[in-house]
């Protein structure tokens, strides 16, 4: 397999990055962009020349994004990235809920997760989903009253793509508007916003490869939105503050980039995915895939695995000096380790929870990070003992 023509930057060929959920490398258009709005000094809500420059930049970027979300360009609010998104919709459908009641399952995204925790705690009636060994959402047994729903597109941690269409059904069945953070779908699946049924979804620029700091929520024409921040009518008054216009820019130029090169990019994840999916069962007989072990099941870039006898945060760290980037399948918060909520509300068991890592890749990943992952992963599995000898089991317990 040969390496993809690919407009994306990448990484130093002395280590391979294969982190892509966390973080895409910066687009060659997107850094363009950027730096031409650099010199678009002038607030888009003035009206001499230069600001009408640096809202023709904020207007452009706003056709781009709603072409690759598949809505109207009214339909785009900018934020600064997918937790503001999140927490701009939640916000907005609690708001308008006619019950103090939501559906969603713990294997949300954090920013998801902890709003919904908190609602709980403050008297919000929650309908928590159940949750299948592969990381699926049952909706079958969603009932009313329901003043809102939140439900992912694609897990961030597993890849694991949700039932979103079955969600909606249930939900207007329900009478409830509905949330869909699709941070990890858009441009990895064939998504149009116009067509999930939901009130509100989000986006995040850094995942596409725009720069940190910026990305959209998508509102329903229809939709009322309970501003986060308030001050000024920018983004027709559901966001206040100057707009990030260098930010804006990038993320509009990384869209129309990424929705022209989504058929190929995501055609060429999968060749590269499933190759490091029928090694590591060749050379880990004993380890798993944590989420759906068909492709079609899961995001075409996304492999969550667990290895007997190795923790995964030491196997990060291995891999970090033999020169691949992963990430764990836990988080680290203020220097403690803590379970993954998403492996544990799939039923896994312990070893398979504390021991998962995973491993996403971008259209700019190439063949020889694949071998380099591979060939690291056989020696420090080996180095570690790590290979297993007998099978720990996979019931939780």
């Amino acid at each position: 397999m040969t390496s993809r023509p690919t407009t994306l930057s990448t990484p130093p060929v002395t280590r391979s990055y294969l982190d892509w959920n966390a973080s895409a490398p910066l687009r060659p258009e997107a850094r363009a962009a950027l730096l031409e709005a650099l010199d678009r000094f002038g607030n888009p809500s003035s009206i001499h020349a230069e600001g009408r420059e640096a809202r023709a930049l904020v207007d452009g970027a706003r056709d781009a994004v709603a072409a690759f979300l598949g809505c109207r360009p009214s339909e785009v609010v900018f934020t600064s990235g997918g937790t503001e998104a999140n927490a701009l919709a939640l916000r907005s459908l609690a708001r308008s809920a006619a019950h103090r009641s939501f559906a969603a399952a713990r294997v949300e995204h954090p920013s998801v997760l902890r709003t919904l925790e908190h609602m709980e705690a403050q008297g919000w009636t929650a309908c928590w989903l159940p949750v299948d060994p592969e990381g699926r959402v049952g909706v079958g047994g969603i009932s009313g009253p329901l003043g809102f729903g939140t439900l992912q597109a694609a897990n961030h941690e597993t890849g694991t793509i949700q039932p979103v269409g079955e969600f909606a059904e249930a939900m207007a069945r329900a009478g409830a508007a509905w949330h869909c953070d699709a941070v990890q779908a858009w441009g990895r699946l064939d998504l149009r916003a116009a067509d999930l049924g939901c009130a509100t979804a989000s986006l995040s620029g850094h995942k596409l490869g725009a720069p940190k700091g910026v990305g959209a929520l998508y509102v329903r024409d229809g939709t009322e939105l309970e501003p986060l921040l308030r001050g000024g009518g920018q983004e027709r008054g559901r966001r206040a503050g100057t707009e990030n216009v260098p930010g804006i820019a990038a993320l509009g130029a990384a869209c129309q980039a990424a929705l022209q090169d989504r058929d190929a990019d995501r055609r060429w994840v999968r060749g590269l995915t499933e190759r490091i999916r029928a090694e590591v069962r060749r050379m880990a007989p004993l380890g798993r895939v944590n989420g759906p072990e068909d492709p079609d099941g899961r995001l075409p870039n996304t492999l969550n695995l667990s290895f007997p006898g190795v923790e995964g945060e030491t196997l990060v760290q291995a891999l970090d000096l033999e020169g691949v980037a992963v990430s764990a399948g836990s988080a680290c918060t203020s220097g403690a380790t803590e379970p993954s909520p998403v492996l544990q509300a799939m039923g896994l068991s312990a070893w398979r929870v504390k021991n998962a890592i995973r491993v996403s890749l971008g259209p700019a990943t190439r063949p020889e990070d694949v071998d380099r992952f591979l060939s690291a992963l056989a020696t420090v599995l080996r180095r570690l003992g790590a290979l297993g000898e007998s099978d720990p089991g996979d019931r939780a317990g």
